[in-house]
Protein backbone atom coordinates (compact mmCIF):
# COMPACT_ATOMS: atom_id res chain seq x y z
CA UNK A 1 0.00 0.00 0.00
CA UNK A 2 1.15 3.76 -0.78
CA UNK A 3 0.81 5.62 2.01
CA UNK A 4 2.83 9.08 0.76
CA UNK A 5 1.62 12.00 1.98
CA UNK A 6 1.79 14.73 -0.59
CA UNK A 7 2.03 18.34 -0.39
CA UNK A 8 -0.98 20.28 -1.97
CA UNK A 9 -2.75 23.96 -1.76
CA UNK A 10 -6.11 22.39 -1.99
CA UNK A 11 -8.69 21.53 -0.10
CA UNK A 12 -7.05 21.43 3.95
CA UNK A 13 -4.01 21.08 3.37
CA UNK A 14 -2.41 17.78 2.91
CA UNK A 15 -3.10 15.06 0.74
CA UNK A 16 -3.14 11.23 2.04
CA UNK A 17 -3.21 8.86 -1.42
CA UNK A 18 -3.53 5.22 -0.68
CA UNK A 19 -4.99 2.07 -2.13
CA UNK A 20 -6.33 -0.37 0.23
CA UNK A 21 -5.28 -3.90 0.12
CA UNK A 22 -8.29 -5.56 1.39
CA UNK A 23 -10.65 -3.31 -0.85
CA UNK A 24 -9.17 -4.22 -3.92
CA UNK A 25 -9.32 -8.01 -3.24
CA UNK A 26 -12.92 -7.58 -2.18
CA UNK A 27 -13.53 -5.62 -5.53
CA UNK A 28 -12.11 -8.42 -7.57
CA UNK A 29 -14.06 -10.96 -6.26
CA UNK A 30 -17.40 -8.97 -6.08
CA UNK A 31 -16.54 -8.38 -9.64
CA UNK A 32 -18.37 -5.22 -9.75
CA UNK A 33 -15.88 -1.86 -8.70
CA UNK A 34 -13.29 -1.11 -10.58
CA UNK A 35 -9.83 -2.49 -10.20
CA UNK A 36 -8.41 0.30 -9.18
CA UNK A 37 -10.47 2.05 -6.02
CA UNK A 38 -7.68 4.22 -3.94
CA UNK A 39 -8.45 5.90 -1.42
CA UNK A 40 -7.42 9.70 -1.24
CA UNK A 41 -7.93 12.47 1.92
CA UNK A 42 -7.97 15.94 2.49
CA UNK A 43 -6.18 15.68 6.14
CA UNK A 44 -6.16 18.37 8.52
CA UNK A 45 -3.54 19.46 10.88
CA UNK A 46 -5.84 18.87 13.78
CA UNK A 47 -6.74 14.56 13.40
CA UNK A 48 -3.85 12.82 14.59
CA UNK A 49 -1.92 11.12 11.48
CA UNK A 50 -2.73 8.15 12.99
CA UNK A 51 -6.84 8.61 13.29
CA UNK A 52 -6.07 9.95 9.32
CA UNK A 53 -4.81 6.47 8.17
CA UNK A 54 -7.12 4.56 10.04
CA UNK A 55 -10.41 6.66 8.33
CA UNK A 56 -8.88 5.81 5.02
CA UNK A 57 -8.30 2.34 5.54
CA UNK A 58 -11.37 2.53 7.39
CA UNK A 59 -13.20 4.09 4.60
CA UNK A 60 -11.72 1.63 2.14
CA UNK A 61 -12.78 -1.63 3.31
CA UNK A 62 -16.46 -0.77 4.06
CA UNK A 63 -16.87 1.22 0.98
CA UNK A 64 -15.79 -2.04 -1.15
CA UNK A 65 -18.00 -4.01 1.07
CA UNK A 66 -20.96 -2.32 0.38
CA UNK A 67 -19.74 -2.38 -3.67
CA UNK A 68 -20.30 1.52 -3.63
CA UNK A 69 -18.50 2.86 -6.86
CA UNK A 70 -17.60 5.82 -5.07
CA UNK A 71 -17.70 7.34 -1.58
CA UNK A 72 -17.07 10.84 0.50
CA UNK A 73 -16.37 10.96 4.07
CA UNK A 74 -16.36 13.91 6.13
CA UNK A 75 -16.05 13.73 9.54
CA UNK A 76 -15.17 16.78 12.49
CA UNK A 77 -14.62 16.14 16.09
CA UNK A 78 -14.72 18.84 18.24
CA UNK A 79 -11.19 19.93 19.20
CA UNK A 80 -9.75 18.83 15.71
CA UNK A 81 -9.99 20.59 11.95
CA UNK A 82 -12.06 18.64 9.29
CA UNK A 83 -11.39 15.76 7.28
CA UNK A 84 -12.37 14.66 4.23
CA UNK A 85 -11.66 11.45 2.19
CA UNK A 86 -12.85 9.81 -1.09
CA UNK A 87 -12.69 6.30 -2.51
CA UNK A 88 -12.97 4.85 -5.73
CA UNK A 89 -15.31 6.52 -8.63
CA UNK A 90 -17.45 9.17 -9.94
CA UNK A 91 -17.74 7.65 -13.09
CA UNK A 92 -17.45 3.80 -14.23
CA UNK A 93 -18.27 4.70 -17.64
CA UNK A 94 -15.25 7.16 -17.40
CA UNK A 95 -13.42 6.01 -15.21
CA UNK A 96 -13.00 9.32 -13.16
CA UNK A 97 -11.88 9.23 -9.51
CA UNK A 98 -14.36 10.58 -6.64
CA UNK A 99 -12.74 13.92 -5.31
CA UNK A 100 -13.28 15.68 -1.93
CA UNK A 101 -15.21 18.06 -3.88
CA UNK A 102 -17.67 16.16 -5.62
CA UNK A 103 -20.96 17.23 -6.06
CA UNK A 104 -23.77 14.41 -5.55
CA UNK A 105 -27.59 14.36 -4.77
CA UNK A 106 -27.87 14.13 -1.23
CA UNK A 107 -31.81 13.26 -2.05
CA UNK A 108 -33.90 13.43 1.47
CA UNK A 109 -31.18 15.71 3.46
CA UNK A 110 -32.67 17.97 1.67
CA UNK A 111 -35.37 17.67 4.18
CA UNK A 112 -33.65 19.44 7.30
CA UNK A 113 -33.04 22.43 4.74
CA UNK A 114 -36.40 23.01 4.26
CA UNK A 115 -37.41 22.25 7.74
CA UNK A 116 -35.06 25.21 8.76
CA UNK A 117 -36.50 27.72 6.48
CA UNK A 118 -39.86 26.97 7.34
CA UNK A 119 -38.81 27.12 11.39
CA UNK A 120 -37.02 30.43 10.34
CA UNK A 121 -40.08 31.66 9.33
CA UNK A 122 -41.78 30.82 12.07
CA UNK A 123 -39.60 32.04 14.34
CA UNK A 124 -39.90 35.83 12.19
CA UNK A 125 -43.43 35.33 13.29
CA UNK A 126 -44.66 35.00 9.04
CA UNK A 127 -45.69 31.43 9.50
CA UNK A 128 -47.22 29.85 12.45
CA UNK A 129 -46.76 26.00 13.51
CA UNK A 130 -50.40 25.32 13.57
CA UNK A 131 -51.37 27.21 10.28
CA UNK A 132 -53.13 24.65 8.21
CA UNK A 133 -52.34 23.48 4.55
CA UNK A 134 -55.65 25.38 3.51
CA UNK A 135 -54.59 28.06 4.87
CA UNK A 136 -51.74 28.52 2.69
CA UNK A 137 -52.42 26.27 -0.40
CA UNK A 138 -56.86 26.78 -0.56
CA UNK A 139 -58.04 23.74 -2.33
CA UNK A 140 -55.27 22.05 -3.24
CA UNK A 141 -55.62 19.01 -0.19
CA UNK A 142 -58.81 17.93 0.28
CA UNK A 143 -59.19 17.65 4.24
CA UNK A 144 -56.18 20.41 4.41
CA UNK A 145 -57.59 22.41 7.65
CA UNK A 146 -57.15 19.75 9.38
CA UNK A 147 -53.38 19.03 8.46
CA UNK A 148 -51.17 21.63 10.14
CA UNK A 149 -47.59 22.87 9.29
CA UNK A 150 -46.29 20.78 12.68
CA UNK A 151 -47.72 17.48 10.77
CA UNK A 152 -46.01 18.28 7.61
CA UNK A 153 -42.46 18.92 8.86
CA UNK A 154 -42.95 15.90 11.88
CA UNK A 155 -44.26 13.44 8.95
CA UNK A 156 -47.94 13.11 11.30
CA UNK A 157 -50.40 14.41 8.62
CA UNK A 158 -50.91 11.18 7.59
CA UNK A 159 -50.84 12.06 3.81
CA UNK A 160 -49.61 8.75 1.28
CA UNK A 161 -46.35 8.96 -0.63
CA UNK A 162 -46.65 9.84 -3.90
CA UNK A 163 -43.17 8.77 -4.50
CA UNK A 164 -44.26 5.17 -4.95
CA UNK A 165 -42.95 2.42 -7.07
CA UNK A 166 -45.22 3.11 -10.17
CA UNK A 167 -44.50 6.93 -10.16
CA UNK A 168 -40.87 6.16 -9.74
CA UNK A 169 -40.84 3.48 -12.72
CA UNK A 170 -42.55 6.34 -14.70
CA UNK A 171 -39.56 8.92 -14.07
CA UNK A 172 -37.52 6.69 -15.05
CA UNK A 173 -39.29 5.93 -18.90
CA UNK A 174 -39.61 9.61 -19.10
CA UNK A 175 -36.05 11.19 -17.70
CA UNK A 176 -36.32 14.38 -19.49
CA UNK A 177 -40.06 15.07 -18.14
CA UNK A 178 -40.82 18.23 -15.54
CA UNK A 179 -42.87 17.46 -12.81
CA UNK A 180 -44.83 20.84 -10.63
CA UNK A 181 -45.14 20.67 -7.05
CA UNK A 182 -48.84 20.40 -7.51
CA UNK A 183 -48.82 17.67 -9.99
CA UNK A 184 -46.65 15.99 -6.87
CA UNK A 185 -49.22 15.87 -4.91
CA UNK A 186 -51.85 15.09 -7.06
CA UNK A 187 -50.02 11.66 -7.31
CA UNK A 188 -49.87 11.18 -3.48
CA UNK A 189 -53.76 12.04 -3.32
CA UNK A 190 -54.65 8.70 -5.64
CA UNK A 191 -53.68 6.84 -2.96
CA UNK A 192 -55.82 6.50 0.66
CA UNK A 193 -54.63 8.05 4.28
CA UNK A 194 -52.82 6.57 6.22
CA UNK A 195 -54.19 7.90 9.45
CA UNK A 196 -56.00 11.09 10.61
CA UNK A 197 -53.61 14.29 11.22
CA UNK A 198 -52.06 14.30 14.17
CA UNK A 199 -53.30 10.97 15.67
CA UNK A 200 -51.95 10.15 18.49
CA UNK A 201 -48.83 7.55 18.58
CA UNK A 202 -49.32 7.26 14.35
CA UNK A 203 -46.22 8.53 12.26
CA UNK A 204 -45.95 7.47 8.69
CA UNK A 205 -42.47 9.29 6.32
CA UNK A 206 -44.22 10.47 3.54
CA UNK A 207 -42.23 12.64 0.61
CA UNK A 208 -45.51 14.39 0.03
CA UNK A 209 -45.26 16.68 3.38
CA UNK A 210 -42.16 18.19 2.14
CA UNK A 211 -43.85 18.89 -1.05
CA UNK A 212 -46.27 20.98 0.27
CA UNK A 213 -43.80 22.49 2.97
CA UNK A 214 -42.00 23.89 0.19
CA UNK A 215 -45.59 25.31 -1.61
CA UNK A 216 -46.06 26.89 1.78
CA UNK A 217 -42.69 28.88 1.76
CA UNK A 218 -43.29 30.04 -1.89
CA UNK A 219 -46.73 31.17 -0.60
CA UNK A 220 -45.69 32.96 2.48
CA UNK A 221 -42.33 34.43 1.03
CA UNK A 222 -43.79 35.14 -2.62
CA UNK A 223 -40.19 34.15 -3.52
CA UNK A 224 -39.10 30.77 -4.82
CA UNK A 225 -38.01 27.94 -2.82
CA UNK A 226 -34.82 27.97 -4.26
CA UNK A 227 -34.61 31.61 -3.68
CA UNK A 228 -34.92 30.97 0.04
CA UNK A 229 -32.68 28.54 0.32
CA UNK A 230 -30.18 30.36 -1.11
CA UNK A 231 -30.85 33.63 1.16
CA UNK A 232 -31.29 31.81 4.44
CA UNK A 233 -29.02 29.25 4.31
CA UNK A 234 -26.49 28.73 1.13
CA UNK A 235 -25.41 32.20 0.95
CA UNK A 236 -24.41 32.44 4.69
CA UNK A 237 -22.74 30.02 5.11
CA UNK A 238 -21.01 30.20 2.13
CA UNK A 239 -22.30 26.55 0.84
CA UNK A 240 -20.81 27.19 -2.71
CA UNK A 241 -21.36 23.38 -4.14
CA UNK A 242 -24.89 23.03 -2.67
CA UNK A 243 -27.88 23.31 -5.49
CA UNK A 244 -31.17 22.65 -5.85
CA UNK A 245 -31.01 20.67 -9.09
CA UNK A 246 -32.28 22.94 -12.56
CA UNK A 247 -35.25 22.51 -13.29
CA UNK A 248 -34.02 20.21 -16.49
CA UNK A 249 -32.89 16.58 -17.00
CA UNK A 250 -28.73 17.33 -16.36
CA UNK A 251 -26.46 15.18 -14.14
CA UNK A 252 -23.89 18.13 -16.18
CA UNK A 253 -21.04 18.41 -13.12
CA UNK A 254 -22.15 15.36 -10.57
CA UNK A 255 -20.92 12.25 -10.11
CA UNK A 256 -22.48 9.78 -11.64
CA UNK A 257 -25.29 7.87 -9.61
CA UNK A 258 -26.38 3.80 -9.78
CA UNK A 259 -28.80 1.79 -9.26
CA UNK A 260 -27.42 -1.38 -9.63
CA UNK A 261 -25.09 -1.24 -13.07
CA UNK A 262 -27.59 1.20 -14.21
CA UNK A 263 -27.00 4.85 -14.63
CA UNK A 264 -29.80 7.20 -13.42
CA UNK A 265 -27.55 10.48 -13.45
CA UNK A 266 -29.63 12.05 -16.22
CA UNK A 267 -33.29 12.12 -14.29
CA UNK A 268 -34.84 15.19 -14.35
CA UNK A 269 -34.81 15.93 -10.35
CA UNK A 270 -38.31 18.24 -10.60
CA UNK A 271 -39.64 14.54 -9.06
CA UNK A 272 -38.00 15.21 -6.11
CA UNK A 273 -37.86 19.04 -5.39
CA UNK A 274 -38.47 19.73 -1.83
CA UNK A 275 -38.45 16.66 -0.29
CA UNK A 276 -35.24 15.35 -2.02
CA UNK A 277 -33.15 17.80 -4.50
CA UNK A 278 -30.36 19.31 -3.45
CA UNK A 279 -26.73 18.37 -4.73
CA UNK A 280 -24.06 18.84 -2.68
CA UNK A 281 -20.41 17.48 -1.19
CA UNK A 282 -19.54 16.16 1.84
CA UNK A 283 -17.91 19.65 2.82
CA UNK A 284 -20.87 21.34 2.42
CA UNK A 285 -23.33 18.87 3.89
CA UNK A 286 -21.07 19.28 7.39
CA UNK A 287 -20.88 22.67 7.37
CA UNK A 288 -24.64 22.80 7.27
CA UNK A 289 -24.92 20.43 9.83
CA UNK A 290 -22.83 22.37 12.16
CA UNK A 291 -24.30 25.41 11.58
CA UNK A 292 -27.56 23.94 12.50
CA UNK A 293 -26.54 22.26 15.74
CA UNK A 294 -24.48 24.97 16.90
CA UNK A 295 -27.40 27.18 16.52
CA UNK A 296 -26.13 29.32 14.02
CA UNK A 297 -29.47 28.97 11.94
CA UNK A 298 -32.14 29.05 14.50
CA UNK A 299 -32.67 30.76 18.11
CA UNK A 300 -32.44 27.90 20.75
CA UNK A 301 -36.50 27.31 21.47
CA UNK A 302 -36.35 26.71 17.56
CA UNK A 303 -33.52 24.15 17.32
CA UNK A 304 -35.47 22.78 20.43
CA UNK A 305 -38.25 22.26 18.34
CA UNK A 306 -36.70 20.67 15.61
CA UNK A 307 -35.14 18.18 18.28
CA UNK A 308 -38.63 17.42 19.76
CA UNK A 309 -38.68 13.10 18.58
CA UNK A 310 -41.63 11.18 18.10
CA UNK A 311 -41.60 7.25 18.06
CA UNK A 312 -40.78 6.70 14.67
CA UNK A 313 -39.59 3.66 12.23
CA UNK A 314 -36.09 5.61 12.75
CA UNK A 315 -35.66 5.70 16.14
CA UNK A 316 -37.40 9.30 16.65
CA UNK A 317 -38.01 11.91 13.96
CA UNK A 318 -38.07 15.18 14.94
CA UNK A 319 -39.27 18.77 12.57
CA UNK A 320 -37.21 17.48 9.73
CA UNK A 321 -34.61 15.58 12.03
CA UNK A 322 -34.16 12.39 12.89
CA UNK A 323 -32.88 10.50 15.49
CA UNK A 324 -30.86 6.63 15.71
CA UNK A 325 -28.91 5.17 18.52
CA UNK A 326 -25.48 4.11 18.04
CA UNK A 327 -24.51 1.26 19.44
CA UNK A 328 -22.25 2.45 22.53
CA UNK A 329 -22.43 6.17 21.98
CA UNK A 330 -25.15 7.72 22.42
CA UNK A 331 -28.06 9.27 19.87
CA UNK A 332 -27.45 10.89 16.73
CA UNK A 333 -29.02 13.58 15.10
CA UNK A 334 -29.06 13.88 11.52
CA UNK A 335 -30.87 12.33 8.50
CA UNK A 336 -30.39 9.75 5.44
CA UNK A 337 -31.30 9.83 2.28
CA UNK A 338 -31.37 7.56 -1.05
CA UNK A 339 -32.75 8.28 -4.42
CA UNK A 340 -31.92 7.97 -8.11
CA UNK A 341 -29.02 6.25 -7.63
CA UNK A 342 -27.45 7.98 -4.56
CA UNK A 343 -27.43 7.36 -0.70
CA UNK A 344 -26.76 9.80 2.02
CA UNK A 345 -26.31 10.21 5.74
CA UNK A 346 -25.29 13.35 8.30
CA UNK A 347 -25.45 12.60 11.47
CA UNK A 348 -23.90 14.13 14.86
CA UNK A 349 -22.89 13.05 17.92
CA UNK A 350 -23.92 15.50 20.43
CA UNK A 351 -22.59 13.46 23.53
CA UNK A 352 -19.16 12.68 21.41
CA UNK A 353 -18.85 16.21 19.54
CA UNK A 354 -18.61 14.61 16.76
CA UNK A 355 -20.29 15.38 12.84
CA UNK A 356 -20.24 12.57 9.98
CA UNK A 357 -21.39 12.47 6.17
CA UNK A 358 -21.25 10.11 3.69
CA UNK A 359 -22.12 10.22 0.58
CA UNK A 360 -22.33 6.89 -1.79
CA UNK A 361 -22.81 7.10 -5.48
CA UNK A 362 -25.16 3.72 -5.72
CA UNK A 363 -28.86 3.34 -4.48
CA UNK A 364 -28.19 -0.25 -2.97
CA UNK A 365 -24.99 1.01 -0.88
CA UNK A 366 -26.01 1.79 2.28
CA UNK A 367 -23.66 4.52 3.96
CA UNK A 368 -24.73 3.87 7.61
CA UNK A 369 -22.54 0.61 7.77
CA UNK A 370 -19.56 3.25 7.01
CA UNK A 371 -20.62 6.12 9.42
CA UNK A 372 -21.07 3.68 12.37
CA UNK A 373 -17.51 2.18 12.35
CA UNK A 374 -16.35 6.03 12.05
CA UNK A 375 -18.25 7.09 14.99
CA UNK A 376 -17.15 4.36 17.06
CA UNK A 377 -13.36 5.54 15.89
CA UNK A 378 -13.95 8.87 16.38
CA UNK A 379 -15.05 8.49 20.11
CA UNK A 380 -11.79 6.81 21.02
CA UNK A 381 -10.25 10.34 20.57
CA UNK A 382 -9.11 12.22 23.65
Amino acid sequence: MDNNLRITRRGFGRQFRGGGVFALILALLLGCLPVAAPVRAEASAGLPTATQAALAALLAERAAAINAPGAVLAVERTGYAPWVGVYGQADLAGNLPMEPLSRLRIASLTKPYVAVVTLQLVQEGWLLLDHSVEHWLPGLVPGGERIQVRHLLSHTSGLPEYMTGGFVGKVRREPERVYTPPELVAEALRYPRRFAPGAAGRWSYSNTNYILLGLIIEAVTRNSLEHELQQRILTPLGLRNTAMAPARATGEGLARGYVRQNDYTELNMSFAWAAGGLTSTADDTLRFANALFAGRLLRPEYLALMRSYVAADRDGYGLGLMRSAFPGLGNGEGHTGGLAGYRSVVWHLPEHGSTIVVLVNRYESDPQKIAVPVAQLLSRLP
